[in-house]
């Protein structure tokens, strides 16, 4: 039985029963992330520009807000070209991140020994986005996967395609409620920012998170069948 998917419109590719890459998965960032990106860039840079010029014309020094207007124009070019190669991988037991600088990172697919796929609450807001992090046997984070760069059901994609333990928290959390239960998993300074900040929508509740320890175990479509040696 064969199925095909396609991550946010990319190119098509199979997947087998039991989530065996046949050619390759390849996971994009979200198709409005840079026309949002772009658009919040003009609303602040245009303002600016157009008292830079209206106090510089008639001194005759609006060369150079002009020269700076052009660095920015091609630093903004730049990235945008930079973010379409943007990607995740995943072929021939390799997966392989570039980010928007450039910069890869791979590694094999079988030094993932598992994969946290968890609902964190947006900075005081009541909306969730999906984050999906992948460890290796010792519990140490090779790849973060964040909700704002990347579409859920392509996280859903690479988590089950890459065939292993699969932990999935029952409820949504915060951040600093993800930092005490895995602080692997959280940077430093993020869990000192949202403890300030003190990041949750649901204050009134004071819950106790589920430590993962005493997750329930995934259930079956949750785990993907071991790699084929």
């Amino acid at each position: 039985m064969c199925a095909i998917l396609t991550l946010r419109g990319e190119t098509e590719h199979m997947m087998r029963e039991g989530f065996e890459p046949a050619v390759r998965h390849v996971l994009r960032p979200r198709r409005k992330l840079v026309k949002r990106s772009i658009i919040a860039a003009l609303s602040l840079l245009v303002p600016v520009l157009i008292v830079l010029y209206w106090l510089t014309i008639p001194r005759n020094t609006w060369i150079f807000v002009a020269a700076v207007q052009f660095g920015l124009t091609l630093l903004g070019v730049i990235a945008v070209f930079g973010a379409r190669r943007v990607c995740v991988t995943v072929a021939a037991g390799r997966l392989e991140s570039r980010n928007l600088l450039g910069r890869v990172t791979n590694f094999g697919t079988a030094e993932i020994a598992s994969v946290v796929l968890v609902e964190l609450y947006q900075s005081e807001m009541v909306e969730t986005l999906s984050h999906l992090y992948l460890l290796d046997s010792a519990g140490d984070v090779l790849l973060r996967l964040r909700g704002q760069v990347w579409p859920r059901s392509g996280l859903e994609n690479i988590s089950d395609a890459l065939g292993v333990r699969v932990v999935r928290p029952p409820d949504p959390l915060t951040v600093s409620e993800l930092g005490l239960l895995r602080p692997r998993l959280v940077h430093r300074w993020t869990r000192h920012a949202a403890r300030l900040g003190n990041s949750s929508p649901r204050a009134s509740a004071r819950r106790v998170p589920v430590p993962f320890s005493r997750l329930v175990p995934p259930a079956r479509h949750d785990v993907g069948h071991a790699r084929k040696r």
